[in-house]
């Protein structure tokens, strides 16, 4: 719960200026500044990511240490946070990590 707090907060605080254009209450922000503030605070990369439905791309990100950040990017480039945690398993490879 406590690394689901630390994103969220994380993601709202440096973002705050995009939350206006999605739903209350999701934190949300542009793809690049996303994906740059998983890398440089939680050392996570993206593991996969997938097609869904409604269009949205979902990702998959994950650290060496094993926490990971699951969120939804629109086709206009706003991610919102879905989920966060620790314990991913299995931990990625540190070879297939380092290539992607």
């Amino acid at each position: 719960m406590t690394r689901f707090l630390t994103t969220l907060f994380s993601v709202v605080t440096l973002l705050a200026p995009a939350a206006a254009q999605v739903p209350a209450g999701l934190a949300c922000g542009r793809h690049d500044e996303v994906v740059a503030q998983l890398g440089s605070l939680f050392g996570e990369r993206r593991l996969g990511q997938g097609l869904a439905d409604s269009g949205f791309i979902i990702e998959l990100f994950v650290s060496p240490q094993g926490s990971f950040t699951v969120f939804a990017t629109t086709p206009h480039g706003q991610s919102c946070l879905i989920a966060s945690g620790e314990a991913w398993d299995p931990p990625p490879q540190e070879e297939s990590f380092a290539a992607r």
